[in-house]
């Protein structure tokens, strides 16, 4: 996970997104209001929804 200024995102976006995308890699951004947001690959996001799913299910049987 990395933590990166919202200037610096900017910035560096297209490294930032093949770096999520490729490297699997998770960005934390700042942001100077506090409403901060995370950056990940759609397939992370996707096997992430999908772990949260099948807890819910899981839990949800028994």
């Amino acid at each position: 996970m990395i933590s990166i200024t919202s200037g610096e995102f900017l910035n560096e976006f297209t490294l930032c997104a093949d770096h999520a995308n490729d490297e699997n890699e998770t960005y934390i951004i700042q942001r100077e209001s506090g409403k901060h947001l995370v950056m990940m690959s759609l397939d992370a996001y996707n096997a992430l929804q999908k772990k949260l799913y099948l807890a819910k299910t899981h839990s949800d049987n028994h």
